[in-house]
């Protein structure tokens, strides 16, 4: 490898040399390297004992009106609240619904975790005998119901709607020409019995479950902790936290909205996937040496590890990673700094794609710092680039592509829409379409 590939001797000889013109120089000598690069590779992929509810959150997800829309008519489908009977006065109200019912994401005073429901129906009064005929009219009804966060014995966590805990805000009724909207008391008596009756013959409906990174071994967690509904984004988000150690300031800002007609988006800090690929290469997933010939070697004298994930700024496809090339042994040691993008897209026939770009170095230490505007340290390394960039392009690829989303008793498919990388917020927003469908 370029001063790295030459002979034992040679590179003995320059080292020697280099000493007596520079006196004793620490940045050649193999042994400070080899600790140097232990001691690097020892604070990569840390877990902690637990998921971390420190709530930087690293990773979110966002779901639309639309989506939530989508989950609670895949998951409740046509037995909806007011398909029931109310006993009012000597007379009994028949509700059948309409339409399907309309998830609002809107400011509720009192409850800044609820969705407001609404929906269209028709209904009948029976007074006395069944057969003395029937009183039909239509009307509409508007309840604020709470959205909340289950933890599951599993780990994951459930995305619920409580209708046991609903509140019917408004109920109006149009009959034979007599609006309740007209009599205030009738609209109040008539939405305190319907909230009544939805909490009684309605529980908590999980319309989402939210599981866990499917990566390497699955020790790597994340966790949906909080749930926020934000009116201004016309959303709900998530905020999820991982047990894997971050740097200090690493989290989300409050994300931007989701392009129109997006259903879903899920929202990356760059220092988690750099984290998990970290971790990947403890757990073998990612080789950590390599020997001279640029194959995975766990006895090689060269080893690699990662310094940084951020967005870049020169398009909005492009995560650029920063990463170290050492060499820990056999004379002329040192590390080399290597900037290589990874580009973000989507390919229409396998969904989202990770391509690495032209490596470049920029700088190093010993050998490396020798070398470090040279062409020839990557062309004659080829094959451990090669390989590294791949196999991080895979993993990086397998974070992103998270599909640890389910509903239960139904089946819910996903599209994966478009993918940016936002240098402005040091975000990475991948965009997803999905249906929920019944399992059968």
């Amino acid at each position: 490898m370029q001063p790295w590939a030459l002979p034992a001797v040679v590179a003995t000889t320059f080292a020697l040399s280099l000493s007596a013109c520079r006196g004793a120089d620490r940045e050649f000598d193999c042994t400070y390297q080899a600790e140097r690069f232990e001691a690097a590779a020892e604070k990569e992929g840390v877990l902690l004992p637990a998921v971390s509810d420190i709530g930087t959150y690293p990773l979110g997800m966002m779901i639309s009106e639309d989506g939530i829309n989508r989950l609670l008519s895949g998951v409740v489908g046509d037995d909806v609240p007011f398909a029931s009977e109310m006993q009012l006065g000597p007379a009994r109200v028949k509700f059948t619904p309409l339409s399907t019912p309309v998830i609002d994401v809107v400011s509720i005073p009192t409850c800044n975790q609820c969705v407001l429901f609404s929906l269209e129906f028709k209904f009948g009064v029976v007074q006395g005998d069944p057969e003395e005929g029937l009183t039909a009219g239509l009307g509409d009804a508007f309840m604020a119901i709470p959205i909340r966060l289950r933890e599951r014995d599993d780990g994951s966590a459930a995305l619920v709607a409580l209708y046991n805990e609903a509140t019917v805000s408004k109920m109006d009724l149009n009959a034979n020409g007599i609006d309740s909207e007209n009599f205030e008391a009738i609209s109040g008596a008539l939405a305190l019995l319907a909230t009544d009756i939805v909490r009684e013959q309605y529980g908590e409906t999980e319309l989402l479950v939210i599981g866990s990174l499917d990566i390497g071994n699955q020790d790597v967690k994340a966790q949906a902790r909080d749930l926020f509904v934000v009116p201004d984004l016309d959303a709900i988000v998530l905020g999820m936290e991982t047990n894997l150690e971050l740097p200090e300031g690493a989290g989300l800002d409050q994300p931007k909205a989701l392009p129109e007609g997006t259903a879903m988006g899920l929202i990356f800090d760059p220092q988690m996937i750099l984290a998990v690929s970290q971790r990947m290469i403890v757990e073998g997933e990612i080789a950590r040496r390599y020997g001279e010939d640029g194959q995975p070697d766990e006895d090689g004298l060269y080893g690699v590890t990662m310094d940084n994930m951020t967005a870049g700024t020169v398009n909005n496809d492009r995560l650029d990673t920063t990463f170290r090339v050492w060499r820990t042994d056999e004379g002329y040691c040192g590390y080399a700094i290597a900037e290589m993008p990874l580009i973000l897209g989507i390919n229409a026939s396998s969904g989202l794609s990770v391509s690495p770009g032209n490596v470049a170095v920029v700088g190093g230490e010993g050998s490396g710092r020798l070398a470090a505007d040279r062409e020839e340290l990557i062309m004659q390394n080829e094959g451990l680039i090669d390989n590294f960039k791949a196999a991080l392009a895979e993993q990086v690829g397998l974070t992103l592509n998270y599909r640890s989303i389910g509903v239960e008793g139904s089946s819910i498919f996903f599209e994966p829409l478009s993918i940016d990388v936002d240098a402005e917020t040091d975000t990475v927003n991948f965009y997803l379409d999905f249906v929920v469908a019944d399992s059968e």
